[in-house]
């Protein structure tokens, strides 16, 4: 059995700047779409298939706001209707293609891939990081050939970070590091302290801190696909108030039950006017998750398409991401017992 995701969230579709005045197609959930914005600057978002002959409608072209099939001709609207048929002034009701609800909010498209009726913008997931003054951000994507929830589970035990990236944000002392993990209102809480470690490559370069330090980070699980890592770093010798923090932001959107999209951010509370600052942190850490898309891959092809049960032996660092999946498994249930 494969792992299915939940219909009824909001997932990140794309950043907001690369959706424009073109034609863009991307799978969601095992559904082909196709995304533009409109002459007004609003984002549409359709099912990318034309209603008469199944052609993707991303391989046409805009016409004002009309989509026009390339194949025989047919113009959709953004809002799924059709505008045009060449051959006939009548339009068949059924000439309509799907629409998704969409949100722009914190520099990203979101879409809705379940029921329209309950996409609440208010539930839009949090990452004001983006956009927030007191902070500075870098971002980028991974398309990862991996179920979403090897995703998460990777981002909910660090401890590989002493293994998968020790030329960069790992060492032994974050393996070793004892872990606590908490669920909190549909939230899953994984927390290392590690004190008195060597600072890592990066942080070295990141913080100017050679001696060694005291470090910590909280990953904040959401389900479905959402994790946000709280993380700072301060002097041994110091206090925590001079610690310099950072957040990784990760979002993580199905593409299918086997691939990901990955959409990732990292947000620093210091040094803002740092630009080359913000291009060294923006490539090492797509070399970081370079290394992460090797093992999860990997993985994947291990499990073929069994993704749901990957803890045939648990460890203690487990937990998180084992609560995670408990998380997910009720949401789909639900999902699956009001759809019957």
């Amino acid at each position: 059995m494969t792992t299915v995701a939940p219909k009824n969230f909001w997932y990140v579709a794309a950043f907001a700047e690369d959706i424009g005045r073109a034609l863009v197609a991307r799978t969601i959930l095992n559904q082909a779409l196709v995304m533009f914005r409109t002459e007004e600057g609003s984002v549409a978002i359709l099912e990318d298939r034309c209603p008469h002959r199944a052609v993707p409608l991303s391989l046409g072209r805009l016409i004002g706001d009309d989509i026009r099939c390339n194949y025989h001709g047919m113009q959709i609207r953004a809002d799924g209707s059709c505008s045009r048929i060449p051959c006939q002034d009548l339009i068949p009701e059924k000439a309509r293609a799907r629409t998704y609800p969409v949100v722009e909010r914190h520099k990203l498209i979101w879409v809705w891939m379940g029921n329209s009726d309950l996409a609440d913008p208010a539930t839009v997931p949090d990452f004001h990081w983006f956009d927030d003054p007191a902070w500075t951000t870098c971002h980028g994507y991974h398309h990862v050939n991996a179920n979403y929830q090897l995703l998460n589970d990777n981002l909910l035990d660090l401890s590989h970070e002493s293994y998968v990236h020790e030329d960069t944000i790992g060492n032994d002392a974050v393996a070793e590091a004892p872990v606590t993990s908490k669920v909190v209102d549909g939230k899953v809480y994984v927390s290392r302290e590690i004190v008195n470690c060597e600072p890592p490559p990066f942080y070295v370069k990141t913080t100017g801190f050679t001696t060694n330090i005291n470090r910590w980070h909280t990953t904040i699980f959401q389900p479905p696909s959402f994790n946000v890592i709280e993380n700072g770093s301060y002097p041994h010798h110091a206090s925590r108030s001079e610690a310099l923090e950072r957040r990784i932001l990760n979002m993580i959107t199905p593409e299918t039950d086997t691939s990901s999209h990955y959409f990732w951010g990292v947000a620093r509370a210091f040094l803002h006017d740092d630009a080359a600052l913000t291009s060294y942190i923006r490539e090492k850490i797509y070399h970081t998750f370079d290394q992460d898309k090797v093992l999860l891959e990997a993985q994947q092809r291990n499990l073929g398409k069994e993704t749901n049960a990957p803890f045939p032996v648990a460890l203690r660092t487990d937990v998180g991401p084992i609560q995670a999946r408990k998380l997910v498994k009720q949401i789909l249930d639900r999902e699956q017992s009001e759809a019957a």
